[in-house]
């Protein structure tokens, strides 16, 4: 089984970086949140995190205590299983991903122990760049249950308790698959409420705005993936050793900035946008209409234009929620529900996105549909796959997240 060890740092992350990288005994360096120059061979990663402890605040005593500048985790596997420095780099990283998704992580491999058994350096910075406050303590007993959990997803020996009997372990049978982190369609986490409430930049709701805006006016896989694309996100497949399947998407000149559709709420994982999509999409738009959203995202983009971005879908939001086909649809959704004046509703209108009047039925069928130029769509999202560059506004406010 892999063991797991916690070490508190005190000090600036130069000693620990100075100590992992000494007399070139590093194998190899992974980086989370971090973004290192492409081709860079020796990235200095110990002051981004210094600096963004000072930025905000964090390298300084909290309440006469003595500051704690990093955790430092030392993963080692189980000699048996004579684990690979790939599948090695593949442990750490998922654990630390799992664990730590809005910090700065450093992992660092060594083989230096007796009997070359690889072995992973995981540092943690303190300083959460989503909400700028500073790392709690996890529980040590959740961390090390988690390794063995990821470790046995891989083949490798963990350590496991003893089998259930009886009344819990049919319980276990029927439940043999993982829950999902939430169940609802819709999850905010505290750190994105509370960066809104601030009026701040978060990067995890640009992307929920951009996957809400493809999932909208998309009929099928590739055209998601294409949209998406056009509005600089990323589409990957999860690990295929996870407990259930999910999509990770990420900024595609960014990609640290990553996050799984399930950890957004249940709309936006595989499980349940991957169905909708085969199915033929949500199919609330005439094919006019969604090629003027998918138009108007790509250039919010390409722009730099987030409050456009957040506009376009909120209004997604709002049609998805009232069923609306048409405007006479949605001022009748929004009568019963008092919201007439909703911004999302007044953007709608401005925008024309809906149609005046209910349009005619759709066909059936898709080669039915393929006559009524659904193929000069494809060609516009096809043409619009190209990865957009990132918003300006959002590298104009990267050091307020730091």
């Amino acid at each position: 089984m892999p063991m797991l060890k916690t070490i508190a740092g005190h000090t600036s992350a130069r000693g620990i970086r100075r100590y992992l990288t000494k007399k070139n005994r590093a194998l190899a360096e992974d980086l989370i949140n971090i973004d290192a120059p492409e081709g860079a061979d020796a990235f200095d990663w110990a002051a981004v995190m210094d600096e963004t402890r000072r930025a905000f605040g964090n390298d300084l005593p909290w309440r006469g205590r003595r500051v704690r500048t990093y955790k430092h985790y030392v993963v080692s596997p189980d000699p048996k299983d004579g684990i690979s420095l790939e599948s090695l780099r593949d442990l750490a990283s998922s654990w630390a991903e799992e664990h730590f998704p809005d910090y700065e992580v450093a992992i660092v491999y060594h083989d230096d122990n007796e009997g070359g058994i690889p072995h992973a350096h995981v540092v943690v910075n303190n300083t959460n760049i989503e909400t700028g406050r500073r790392l709690q303590d996890p529980d040590p007993k959740a961390l090390a249950e988690s390794l063995q959990a990821v470790a046995e997803g891989q083949g490798l020996t963990a350590l496991r308790p003893p089998s259930a009997k009886g009344v819990a372990a049919r319980a276990e049978r029927r439940s043999s698959r993982r829950a999902p982190e939430t169940h609802r369609s819709e999850y905010v986490r505290r750190a994105e409420r509370e960066l809104q409430d601030r009026g701040e930049y978060s990067w995890t709701a640009d992307i929920r705005c951009r996957v809400r805006i493809a999932r909208t006016v998309s009929r099928s896989e590739a055209e998601f993936r294409g949209i998406l694309a056009a509005m600089g996100v990323t589409v990957s497949d999860n690990s295929p050793k996870a407990q259930r399947r999910d999509w990770i998407y990420a900024f595609a000149d960014r990609p640290a900035r990553r996050i799984s559709g399930e950890r957004m709420g249940l709309a936006y994982g595989r499980e349940r946008v991957e169905p909708l999509l085969r199915s033929g999409g949500i199919r609330r738009l005439e094919d006019s209409g969604e090629r003027a959203i998918a138009k108007i995202a790509k250039r919010a983009v390409e722009v730099g234009n987030l409050e456009e971005l957040r506009s376009l879908s909120g209004a997604m939001a709002l049609i998805e929620l009232s069923r609306a086909r048409c405007a006479a649809d949605l001022d009748a959704f929004l009568e019963r529900t008092g919201n007439a004046d909703s911004p999302a509703a007044s953007y709608i209108r401005s925008m024309g996105l809906l149609p005046a009047g209910r349009p005619a039925p759709r066909f059936s069928r898709p080669e039915d549909r393929e006559s009524t130029g659904r193929n000069a769509r494809h060609t516009e999202s096809a043409r619009a796959a190209e990865p957009a560059p990132q918003p300006t506004a959002e590298k104009q406010r990267e050091g307020s997240e730091r």
